[in-house]
Parts: structure tokens; sequence; C-alpha cells
């Protein structure tokens, strides 16, 4: 893991084979960190915010930021489908190993945002993560 949890949430979409992310050819990227560019039409933008409070203790401390991300297509019921897979992908907590246990939950169904001005339809999905940072 590294130490861009935006990073490492795209890394984990492609894997799922959601989406592409960081490909040696950047325009068949799909996948963007803070930003939704114009193109490609078909794209998932990923942003991290404040959550909770961190909790320390004696070996480190939990960080709790959300993850939003908006899934955008030219197809509505691609963009939900999308959405909705990726909303289940997060559903059960999961570890994704590496430095920190890195552990996540939907935090809300899928909310249609409308269409853009280049009519294509937008979906929104927040995602609650844990991250345990341990002291060295």
């Amino acid at each position: 893991m590294s130490a861009d949890i935006g990073a490492d949430i795209a890394t984990y979409l492609q894997a799922q084979g959601i989406g592409v992310w960081k490909n040696a050819t950047p325009v068949n990227n799909t996948i963007f960190l803070d930003e939704l560019p114009d193109l490609p039409a078909n794209c998932i933008g990923i942003w991290i915010n404040n959550g909770r409070s961190p909790e320390h203790y004696s070996g480190g401390v939990l960080e709790h930021p959300i993850a939003d991300l908006i899934i955008r297509d030219t197809s509505k019921a691609t963009a939900r489908s999308t959405a909705e897979a990726i909303r289940r992908l997060f559903s059960l907590s999961t570890n994704l190993g590496g430095d920190y246990v890195f552990e996540k939950a939907a935090g809300s169904f899928s909310t249609y945002l409308g269409k853009d001005d280049s009519n294509r339809h937008k979906f929104s999905i927040s995602i609650q993560l844990t991250i345990n940072r341990e002291v060295v």
C-alpha cells in the first residue's frame, strides 16, 4: 500500500476490472484522482475527504477518511450499474494489506447527480475508510 489512499482505491478498482488506472498510454485511463476530465466520456473520479476524527492508541492511529467517487457514462444504465458494482465491492470490510490495514465499507447507495453539460449521466457514492497506521 502506498501513502496515497486515492491511488490505492484506483489500483483496487482496476484489479477488479472496473476502469483503467495509470495505463502506459494515458489516453486509455478511465480512473482519475481529484478530477473528472471532459474526456473520456465514461470515467470515474475519486476524491478523498475528511471523515471522523482520528483515534489515537498506544501503537498508532486509526484514521477515518471518506472516499467520494463520481461515475460518469453516456448511458444512465451503465453509470448506475458501475456505481452499484463499486458499492458492492466496498460493502464488506476488506483488508487490502501492505504497511497498514485498510478497511472499507460502503457508506451510501449511489445517488443520481443528473447530466453534465455534455448530456452524460453521473452517479455518486461515498465510502467510509478505516486506516490503521501503526507507529514503528
